[in-house]
């Protein structure tokens, strides 16, 4: 009886030796300082243990598996996992069941399409960029936040993110709009009702300004111009709409095709504001149109000498006079 008793505890000792030794082996493949993995909303334990184990992240996906049944590893939460190369199976178990991911950076800006902008959620989020796509085009979706199809890009002002990588559409852009109330509350809002106009407004004249200025310190001088047109129901003849309408992106000079192309945000053709931004402003160009520059210039032209400056006119003839030099500048540049 003695030397059973013997044996069982020699077993047992075994057993758990081998058993902590499955738990705390150091399992990171060395190829990596710091492994990543995305772990899709709906995984099995058994589908993260195929995916560290394609991806080389751990050195034994057997060991891996046995530790996760010692540790009764039954249920994975999704998310974006960090791992740093001195974990064990247990370590690397924790993590996943608790959930403890590390949170991305989703970096909004020089976004100037819903395509665009949807392609860069689906590369950073869990989200499927093709049914987000969907969702920016959906009339009702839009106007549950006050926009509609044509502009609801404004609800996403440009800025660094921290979000959670398996957040979903609804909990993302729930977020965005707690964003968009937090930067539109109080002064900005204010200013805006003052000069007439809502933020969507705003957002999209700044939207032009910016594609307009190469130098920030021009960006409260042409909103300016583009705030005395919009008084005098003057077009607005901004060159960067037509660039938009026909999503000629790389043309380096508007041409008699731009300025004929038929669309609502050709505002050659029509006046007032088009119906949505033309690209996601940055915070500086929303706020440089609620400060504008109080000046009665009408015009500007980019400079003849190429520095990338603005020169403003007060009457058409100067405009004219300037615009001509400057074409005959892209001219000998063999500028098309």
């Amino acid at each position: 009886m003695k030397k059973i008793l013997a044996v069982l505890i020699l077993i047992l000792t075994i057993a758990g030796a081998a058993a902590y030794w499955v738990l705390f082996k150091n399992n990171i493949a060395p190829t990596e300082s710091r492994p990543i993995v995305n772990v899709p909303t709906g995984s099995q334990v058994r589908d993260v243990t195929m995916i560290l184990a394609e991806r080389h992240i751990i050195e034994s996906w057997q060991t891996f598996d046995l530790a996760a049944q010692i540790k009764g590893f039954k249920s994975v939460k999704p998310g974006h996992y960090v791992f740093n190369k001195t974990m064990s199976n247990r370590e690397v178990i924790n993590m996943l069941q608790s959930g403890r991911q590390t949170p991305v950076k989703l970096v909004i800006y020089n976004i100037r399409t819903k395509e665009e902008f949807a392609g860069l959620v689906g590369r950073t989020l869990e989200i499927d960029s093709v049914v987000f796509l969907a969702k920016l085009n959906d009339p009702d979706f839009c106007a549950g936040f006050n926009l509609d199809t044509n502009n609801i890009l404004n609800l996403f002002i440009t800025d660094n993110y921290e979000l959670k990588w398996n957040t979903n559409i609804i909990d993302f852009t729930n977020k965005m709009k707690v964003y968009y109330e937090k930067f539109w509350q109080g002064s900005r809002r204010d200013r805006a009702k003052e000069m007439g106009y809502n933020p969507a407004q705003i957002t999209t004249l700044a939207s032009i300004v910016e594609k307009e200025c190469t130098f920030d310190k021009e960006l409260p001088i042409v909103a300016g111009v583009y705030l005395n047109r919009l008084r005098i129901d003057m077009p607005l003849q901004a060159d960067p709409t037509l660039i938009f309408a026909t999503r000629d992106f790389d043309a380096r000079r508007v041409t008699q095709y731009h300025k004929d192309f038929e669309s609502p945000y050709n505002s050659y053709h029509h006046t007032g504001l088009p119906p949505g931004p033309i690209c996601m402003p940055k915070k500086k160009s929303i706020d440089a149109v609620l400060n504008a520059d109080q000046n009665d210039y009408l015009y500007f032209c980019a400079n003849p000498d190429m520095s990338g400056y603005s020169v403003f006119s007060r009457t058409l003839d100067e405009q004219n006079r300037i615009a001509v030099q400057y074409r005959k500048k892209l001219d000998q540049l063999k500028v098309k």
